[in-house]
């Protein structure tokens, strides 16, 4: 192993003026060796004694919290006397973003989609005033709704497709 560095090197290591070759074999040498680790831990409680004392922390975070208030830029309304403010202003949210107008909205499209009869489309085509089967007409013409419903669809998506993809001359 190599052999132990005096007080002088390891004060020196310390302060940061060995060379960077000598350096790396005390780091070498401190890994394996606890007399020079406590030499080591010497010189750094040495140091210490010389480095200012830490400012109180409670002060200091009150000076910066006192310089941040002051240089915040008012906000934009203020008026310069806070009393007049209420504490907690209510802030009004747009006549567009309600729960009222929403509903009004829904409601406007539902009627609107039932007076156009979408609604009636979709369940087949019932006689009105009548709504519900004698168990004859349940027997002979049962269909599942979502039969009803695929064929609706697929009505439309054929109505919509070009003639000459149906296997038609256009």
């Amino acid at each position: 192993m190599n052999q132990h560095r005096p007080l002088n090197i390891w004060m020196q290591y310390v302060n940061d003026e060995l060379p960077p070759e000598e350096r790396e074999r005390c780091e070498a040498h401190l890994d394996g060796c606890d007399a020079c680790l406590e030499l080591y831990m010497e010189c750094i409680g040495q140091m210490a004694d010389g480095l200012p004392v830490l400012p109180d922390t409670d002060a200091f975070a009150a000076a910066v919290m006192q310089r941040w208030t002051e240089e915040q830029p008012p906000a934009p309304g203020a008026d310069d006397n806070p009393a007049n403010q209420p504490a907690e202003r209510k802030r009004r949210i747009p006549w567009t973003q309600s729960p009222f107008f929403h509903y009004a909205v829904a409601a406007a499209i539902t009627l609107l989609l039932m007076s156009t009869g979408v609604f009636h489309s979709l369940t087949g085509n019932l006689e009105p005033g009548r709504m519900s089967y004698s168990a004859s007409d349940q027997a002979e013409a049962y269909v599942p709704f979502s039969e009803m419903l695929l064929e609706k669809t697929i009505g439309l998506l054929d109505s919509i497709q070009p003639k000459h993809e149906r296997g038609g001359i256009r």
